[in-house]
């Protein structure tokens, strides 16, 4: 082993317990529920690509010494499965008791997106606090899980409220990374497009777009914060539809940005893009 390596082991092992999560949306409740005692750590980098993610020699190194991994339950990419399959850590899946949405239509499997909504999220935080009573019998994770639950049931009402009373109920998606969202906030997403739209269309997939939309009387268009998309550009510019960005992966912005103020930028988005009082 290189000697950087055995470094960055020793450094891991004599430090506070390292819990892990596979990614950044679960960072910030599960630090709220652990408490000061422990060290909680995102596996990969917030703005990675999920789907292709590649682990690297550092976070090998941190499946190997943590002492909890808590994956999504709807693997993100081969990197979440193997992560799972490695580490020694304790493994717990936070979609445990929470309803999964298909992504699109059902060939598609599941769409991992729950931590987009609030509502779900108060689940994940038990989810967590069980988890951690299992792994450290005899400790009380309940005033840290009380914290947590208290912080997302304000952020569900919020948006509960927040997204009542709107003059568009129905958005257009280019991905369809909204449905919790839809779901839970008594919203309704249609579909546009079952992958990214990062190229060009033809002609005859064009028609077919602007009819989804015609059919649907789609006034707003909702796409992933940072995802370059021709199609985006192409129905804001030459179409005049509003296309807005909402921080489905929960990447943060700005220094001092966590879940929870993201969450509430994106209810800030919704609002505007879908015209709320």
């Amino acid at each position: 082993m290189k000697p950087i390596l055995i470094l960055l082991v020793f450094a891991f092992a004599f430090s506070k317990d390292l819990l892990l999560v596979s990614i950044y949306p679960f960072l910030d409740v599960t630090k709220d529920v652990a408490g000061e005692d422990y060290r909680v750590e995102s596996l990969v980098p917030p703005k990675a690509d999920y789907h292709l993610y590649e682990l690297t020699p550092r976070e090998l190194i941190k499946l190997y010494v943590a002492r909890v991994l808590f994956v999504s339950g709807v693997p993100l990419g081969e990197w979440e499965e193997k992560a799972s399959r490695i580490t020694r850590a304790h493994v717990f899946s936070l979609s445990e008791g929470i309803e999964l949405l298909t992504y699109g239509h059902e060939k598609l499997g599941k769409d991992p997106h729950f931590w987009t909504s609030p509502k779900r999220m108060i689940q994940v935080s038990k989810n967590i606090k069980d988890a951690l009573s299992r792994v450290y019998k005899g400790k009380d994770f309940t005033r840290g899980y009380k914290k947590a639950e208290e912080k997302l049931s304000s952020l569900h009402t919020a948006y509960e409220k927040g997204l009542s009373r709107c003059a568009y109920r129905t958005f257009g998606a280019l991905h369809p990374a909204f449905g919790y969202i839809a779901k839970d906030y008594n919203l309704k997403q249609v579909v546009l497009q079952e992958e990214h739209g990062h190229g060009d269309l033809s002609p005859s997939q064009l028609k077919k777009l602007l009819s989804a939309i015609k059919k649907n009387k789609i006034k707003v268009i909702l796409v992933p914060l940072g995802v370059e998309s021709q199609v985006a550009r192409l129905l804001r510019e030459e179409y005049k539809i509003p296309v807005y960005e909402v921080n489905v992966k929960i990447i943060p912005q700005k220094q001092g940005d966590n879940y929870y103020t993201i969450m509430e930028e994106n209810l800030r988005v919704l609002r505007e893009a879908l015209r709320c009082e």
